[in-house]
């Protein structure tokens, strides 16, 4: 079977709180209201690290703690930073040449935002299940911010880190279903015009607010109700028998939002996190995954369903048997 082995997140640099943050002097009136009750108390900021970099340092630390050997890694997933060093090279071949994965195939995806990572999961099992000499697929990705500020009215704060995650076969972390959906009307939704500016005055817009805080909203509930009940029907499963339910991590009104649609509870791990990283792109739910991992939370035989979304717009769920 098809499993999740390991995750690994990185951080580097120094922890900031949002007080502490440039910008937050500029914060006012509803924008500021909104800042303060969001759900982030505090960030990584990463310094002179790279988007690479964060990617790069979980990978090789998710290697190192699992005894895993370059060489064992079939294929690598490189999910593609906001921010890449530079145009037109490949930083997922770099990777490869880097953690010195001589026998991997690797490539990189984009462009899903947040869900980016459950695209991820799924290619790396299709891969699995397409090939079965193989054993190893390592997906990696690192956050950074992409704009001038960390900021995202009416979204979140952006921090940053890196996190690797290592699928393969075994009996535990069961990868049982994933699904996924997209709506390309929002595509231009969020966006920052690079091309008209400099990298010190990116900013990103959001077009239409109403559209992203009422219409997309409504969207979002309706497309999470298809995926979920999609997969409740193939295994024989409803809401009331998930056991833990994540989310990545925006804000607490998302999770307030979603909790009172499908009358369901996050993890406590995902306010704890958001809480203490922000929003962490496309890193959140594996994260989140690791985290309640770590602190005990899961247990086996039950059920965890990894719901994530972007505003680009995509949905994807994720059910795992643990």
């Amino acid at each position: 079977m098809i499993c999740i082995q390991s995750i690994k997140p990185y951080f580097a640099g120094s922890k900031k709180s949002i007080e502490q943050l440039e910008e937050f002097p500029n914060i006012q009136g509803a924008e500021l209201e909104y800042a303060q009750n969001c759900g982030v108390q505090s960030i990584h900021d990463s310094g002179e690290s790279s988007s690479y970099d964060l990617a790069l340092g979980a990978s090789k630390a998710l290697l190192e703690e699992n005894g895993i050997d370059s060489d064992e890694l079939d294929f690598i997933i490189y999910i593609k930073s906001r921010t890449p060093q530079y145009l037109i090279s490949s930083e997922a071949s770099r990777l490869k040449y880097d953690l010195q994965a001589e026998k991997a195939q690797v490539f990189s995806i984009s462009d899903l935002g947040c869900t980016d990572s459950t695209m991820a999961v799924k290619l790396a099992r299709d891969l699995l299940l397409a090939n079965r000499r193989a054993k190893h697929v390592l997906v990696c990705y690192g956050s950074k911010k992409y704009a001038s500020v960390r900021f995202r009215y009416p979204v979140t704060f952006t921090g940053d880190g890196g996190v690797a995650c290592l699928i393969g076969r075994g009996e535990e972390h069961v990868i049982k279903d994933i699904r996924i959906d997209t709506n390309g009307s929002y595509w231009e939704l969020f966006k920052i015009d690079y091309q008209k500016t400099t990298a010190q005055e990116y900013r990103e817009e959001c077009s239409d607010l109403r559209r992203y805080g009422f219409e997309l909203a409504i969207e979002s509930k309706n497309r999470f109700t298809d995926l979920n009940e999609a997969i409740f029907q193939s295994h024989d499963l409803d809401w009331n028998r998930i056991e833990h339910y994540f989310l990545q991590n925006i804000s607490s009104r998302a999770f307030d939002y979603y909790e009172q649609a499908f009358e369901i509870k996050f993890s406590p791990v995902c306010q704890m996190n958001l809480s203490t990283y922000g929003h962490l792109g496309a890193a959140d739910i594996l994260l989140n995954y690791h985290s309640a991992l770590q602190n005990g939370l899961l247990n086996s035989g039950q059920h965890a369903l990894l719901m994530n979304n972007s505003p680009v717009a995509a949905w994807g769920s994720i059910l795992i048997e643990i």
